[in-house]
This record gives C-alpha cells, sequence and structure tokens, in this order.
C-alpha cells in the first residue's frame, strides 16, 4: 500500500513541471541532463532538470516512460533551490535500444532520449585495457648510478639537486605495464627517503593532496580514495548512473564535491560517418560528471552532445576501435565553469556548467584562438590548469611534433580578442619526449615542477628563469603518472563552509593565540577566487601552504597543525583577487 502511495506521490508532485517544461516555459529550463534528442545515454542514466530561477518545488510534476519498459518509478531528490535543480534515478534500468520520454502532467512537453543499443564489454577490463594500452609502447631506458632506498621494498631513484626547491615532499605513485610490479604510494624527502609509504593491491595513479585530503586512484576497486592527515581511508569518489571512474582525473572543490570523469565505449557505425570506416566500431567518448558531498550526481556532460568523432586529430577513421576524446584533466575555472584537456583533440575547451554548452575551444580542428608567438602549438597535451595569474598551464606531450619532444607551457589568454599568447615554456636540453601522461604544477615559490609521465626521467623543478633545481629518475620502466610537491607539515584537517554568503573580504585572527601545537585561522571571500593561505616564520621562509586553489563565495575554517615546527612567532598571509592580509601568530611548546 505504501509503495503504491510512493509512485502515485510521484506520478503528482515529482520531477519535471507541465508548467515550466519546454514548449510552455522554455526560458526557465536551463540544463538537462541528458540532453534533449540524445544517444548512447546509459540504461541506468540518472535524469537532471535545471531551471534558471527559482521555482516552487511543489509545482513540479512529470512521469518517465520507456518505449519497451513502461512507466518508471524512482527517487527524486532537491539538488539545489534557488535556482531550482532536481534529479530523479529510476528503480529500474531502461531498456537497450529504447526511447525515453519525461512529459509533463498533461503529456504537451517533452524532454526525449535514447538509450544506447548494447553493452560493450565489461566496463572495468576495458579501463585496465586502456592502461596497458598507455603503456605498452614505452621503452626502458637503463638506469645509471641509482640510489639506494633505505626499504628494500620501495623503489631505487636517481637523484640530483643543483639548488633551492621549494618547500614541500614529493609525491608519485611507481607503476609500469606488468602486473608482477608493485605500485606504492610515495611522500618522499627531497633526498628519497620516504616520509610515508603504502604498497597497493594494483596500481593506482594521480596521487595529489586536494582540500584536507590525499587522493588517489585505486585499480582495485575503479574508485578514487581519500585519506587523512594519518593516512586512513576517510572517503572515495565515483562516477553515477553506469559509469566507471577512470583514472585521469579528480577535483575536489572546497565543498567536498568532487569533478570526476569516465570514459564511454559505444558501438557505431563508422560507414555512415568516414569514407571507408567500418559498420561496427567501438568507439570511446568521454563523460564528465559532478559529485556532491552527498554523492549524488549534480551535472554531467557528454562528448557525444557536443563533439564529433572526425574531431580527432589524429585517429584512424577506418579502424574498429577509436578513441576519439581522451580527456585526461579537469580544472575548475575562477568563474565556477570547467576547462577540460582532451587529448586526441589537442584541445583545451571551457565549459559552462550551468548550461553544459561549450564556451570555447582552444586548439586542434575547432580552434578558436589566434596563436601570437607559439607556431608549433600544443600536441596530444595533459594536466591544463589556471593559474593564480589568469594564465594557463600545461604539459605538452609533443607527440606530433618534428622533432618529437615535450615542454611545460604557459599561455596568456585573451577571451574577448580570442588570442593566445606564449607567455613560458620549459623545454629540457636536450629533448625529453613523454609519449604519454605528465603534467605542470606552478609551486608557490615560482618554481615548476614537472612531472614527465612515460620518460625516465620522472620530475624535474625549475626556477622561473628555467635553471634545473632538482631531478629524480625511478628505475628503468617505471613511471608515475603525474608528479607533486605538496606541504604536508600543515595538513587541513578541516576546510569547510561556514556559510555560504558573504558581502566582504576578511581575514581572522586565529584561535587560540598563542597554540601549541593546533590553532584556527577563519576567512571569507566575497566572490570566487584564487586563494593561496601561507604560513611564514620570522626570516619570511615559507613553512606551510594551508591553501592553494580556487575557492567560492564563502566563510571558511583552516586547522593548522605546527607540530613539526619550533616554538617563535609566525606570519600567515592571504591573497585573492585583489585582497591581501598578512597576521601574526605564536606557537608556544
Amino acid at each position: 500500500m505504501s509503495k503504491n502511495i510512493t509512485r502515485l506521490t510521484f506520478i503528482l508532485l515529482i520531477i519535471l513541471s507541465s508548467q515550466y517544461l519546454y514548449s510552455q516555459h522554455p526560458e526557465h529550463i536551463r540544463y538537462t541532463s541528458p540532453v534533449n534528442n540524445s544517444y548512447y545515454n546509459m540504461e541506468s542514466t540518472i535524469i537532471i532538470i535545471g531551471y534558471d530561477s527559482h521555482i516552487d518545488p511543489r509545482e513540479i510534476r512529470f512521469k518517465v516512460l520507456g518505449s519497451y519498459s513502461g512507466i518508471h518509478y524512482g527517487t527524486t531528490k532537491i539538488l539545489n533551490r534557488d535556482p531550482l535543480k532536481i534529479s530523479f534515478t529510476p528503480e529500474k534500468p531502461f531498456k537497450y535500444g529504447e526511447k525515453v520520454t519525461v512529459t509533463g502532467f498533461n503529456d504537451e512537453d517533452r524532454l526525449v532520449f535514447n538509450i544506447r543499443t548494447q553493452p560493450v564489454g565489461n566496463v572495468t577490463n576495458l579501463v585496465s585495457e586502456r592502461l596497458s594500452f598507455e603503456t605498452q609502447s614505452l621503452k626502458p631506458v637503463v638506469n645509471q648510478n641509482q640510489y639506494s632506498m633505505l626499504f628494500d621494498t620501495l623503489p631505487q631513484f636517481v637523484i640530483n639537486q643543483y639548488g633551492q626547491t621549494a618547500t614541500g615532499n614529493l609525491f608519485l605513485i611507481n607503476f609500469d605495464n606488468s602486473p608482477a610490479l608493485a605500485s606504492y604510494l610515495m611522500i618522499l624527502n627531497n633526498d628519497g627517503t620516504p616520509k610515508f609509504s603504502r604498497k597497493l593491491r594494483f596500481r593506482g595513479f594521480d596521487f595529489k593532496r586536494q582540500n584536507n585530503k590525499y587522493v588517489y586512484w585505486d585499480e582495485n576497486h575503479y574508485h578514487y580514495k581519500a585519506l587523512d592527515s594519518t593516512y586512513a581511508e576517510v572517503d572515495s569518489f565515483y562516477c553515477k548512473g553506469g559509469y566507471i571512474t577512470d583514472f585521469h582525473e579528480c577535483v575536489l572543490e572546497p565543498d567536498n564535491s568532487a569533478w570526476l570523469m569516465s570514459y564511454d565505449t559505444q558501438i557505431i557505425d563508422m560507414s555512415l560517418i568516414y569514407p571507408g570506416g567500418k559498420q561496427i566500431v567501438q568507439v570511446t567518448g568521454l563523460i564528465i560528471q559532478k559529485i556532491n558531498a552527498q554523492k549524488d550526481l549534480v551535472f554531467q556532460w557528454r562528448s557525444w552532445d557536443h563533439m564529433s568523432i572526425l574531431d580527432a586529430t589524429h585517429e584512424d577513421f577506418t579502424a574498429y576501435a577509436i578513441d576519439y576524446v581522451h580527456g585526461n584533466s579537469i580544472e575548475v575555472d575562477t568563474d565556477g565553469n570547467i576547462l577540460i584537456s582532451s587529448r586526441h583533440l589537442d584541445e583545451i575547451t571551457k565549459i559552462d556548467t550551468e548550461t553544459g554548452e561549450i564556451m570555447w575551444r582552444l586548439g586542434g580542428k575547432n580552434n578558436q584562438f589566434n596563436f601570437t608567438n607559439d607556431t608549433a602549438k600544443f600536441s596530444h597535451q595533459h594536466s591544463a590548469r589556471r593559474l593564480s595569474n589568469g594564465n594557463i598551464l600545461l604539459f605538452d606531450n609533443g607527440n606530433f611534433h618534428t622533432p618529437q619532444y615535450s615542454r611545460a607551457v604557459e599561455y596568456k589568454l585573451n577571451e574577448t580578442e580570442m588570442k593566445c599568447n606564449l607567455e613560458w615554456e620549459y623545454r629540457n636540453t636536450p629533448n625529453l619526449y613523454a609519449f604519454a601522461m605528465g603534467n605542470v604544477q606552478r609551486l608557490p615559490n615560482g618554481n615548476t615542477l614537472i612531472g614527465w609521465g612515460a620518460n625516465n626521467t620522472t620530475l624535474t623543478e625549475v626556477a622561473p628563469d628555467k635553471s634545473v633545481k632538482y631531478t629524480l629518475a625511478l628505475p628503468s620502466g617505471q613511471w608515475s603518472y603525474r608528479s607533486f610537491r605538496y606541504n604536508t607539515v600543515d595538513v587541513i584537517t578541516n576546510s569547510d563552509p561556514v556559510n555560504n554568503f558573504v558581502n566582504d573580504y576578511n581575514l581572522s585572527q586565529n584561535y587560540p593565540n598563542p597554540f601549541n601545537p593546533v590553532t584556527k585561522i577563519n576567512f571569507s571571500i566575497p566572490k570566487t577566487g584564487f586563494v593561496s593561505l601561507v604560513v611564514y616564520d620570522m626570516l619570511g621562509k615559507e613553512v606551510a601552504v594551508l591553501v592553494d586553489k580556487v575557492m567560492n563565495n564563502g566563510s571558511y575554517s583552516v586547522n593548522f597543525n605546527a607540530s613539526a615546527l619550533s616554538s617563535g612567532i609566525y606570519f600567515y598571509k592571504i591573497s585573492v583577487n585583489d585582497f591581501m592580509d598578512v597576521k601574526k601568530m605564536m606557537l608556544i611548546k
């Protein structure tokens, strides 16, 4: 009886609105997932409708009808109230090949989408196969003068230090294309000794610090795992709606929501698209998802809806398998929209996170920018990041440069006049070439750390004048997907918004003060911006980076643990947009 009441309530009260759907009030509909008239949707698709203004949820009504499976009931959730965004998760999956119609109360308004016609093998196997494919062409290089580690189970390194590096420890995970090699989470000192290490059951990727967590992708679960400051597992992040979480990227927002990606393989008749194309081809597209702190899907973007298969720059369109996008990074921009890097498009794309529409495309066949002083452009790139100065930093793998070489590149974009200017680059002498993987990280002291990915040189840290300060190499045949440097003295134990609406900048005095060894620092920002919160000693030396990321409007609280520091006076400085403030605190042990 209660189930029938629930279903009746759903039909009468839940999701899309007969009063606010396309035909009657189309101006109120800002976002839908799936996209209207779209194809290749998953049978476990979650429906999301976003409006551009406040609408009373009690007025929302709709029903979901599959052409084969009939009426669908499920769980409805209000994701946001102003503007209103609602999701619907069906109780049962849709049928392969069916058309799904989401209608208003009077069957006058409708959203129509199509479910994929068939599954394509075991999805987790496809992820592992892609990992193997990306590493199968890598050739081990003989590594000489190896530095012996303190622990036999960990890799051996070749380390060279030529000058002062940025503060902090090195983060990496070793792996190769053989399942026999053990992968380790590693946080290393400059001399190669581990501050922390943990053997993984299978391979791991993308070990980094985000918010108050250490995050990495775990092949054992096909999830991103999160560790706290004691290295205990406290959370995991994964895609929804039937998609498997890909290893290329996880970006955490201050509210603990996560941006993730998945690769989606469909059977496509390429003979209808390209002369000589095969009739049955496995074509892989890209899925971008945002999951909130409650693990609800709140945003989804699919390359199938916005990018042509023929946009790929160097794929063989007559092959039996085509990976036409190959996304490898997501970056939350300063305006809340996202930048994605698509390796097989040679493209950086900006996407509107309110509508799902493409805002601009940089590089590749659909380039909208004039490269004013970089004739080489970038080729099969990774790791596109927005810097605090507004520039874009990326790792240019250079697969189709002549000769082949990889480099770190910083571009200044004029998004009004659509101009792209090369501001800075680092190209090693002699050339280093990474066929796959890699990243670039701008460090707080201005140095740049380059993770060379599929190259025997694992990472290089260079100064702004391009002088090399440090290099580290894993043993022959081992690589790290990305490499980072972070300060671990000050692992943030919380960085939670106190409220989401503030009108002015503010940096509060830490409390308690004096302190031993933990104190709390509160700050507020009235608009989205790149926040830097750094602790310095009396000599002006940086000792801790508490915040170094884009944050939204709100009030925040950060815990600073100074257990590894000596007693004395320290200063903490915040920089965000045009605001800067410094305060003094005292550590007494």
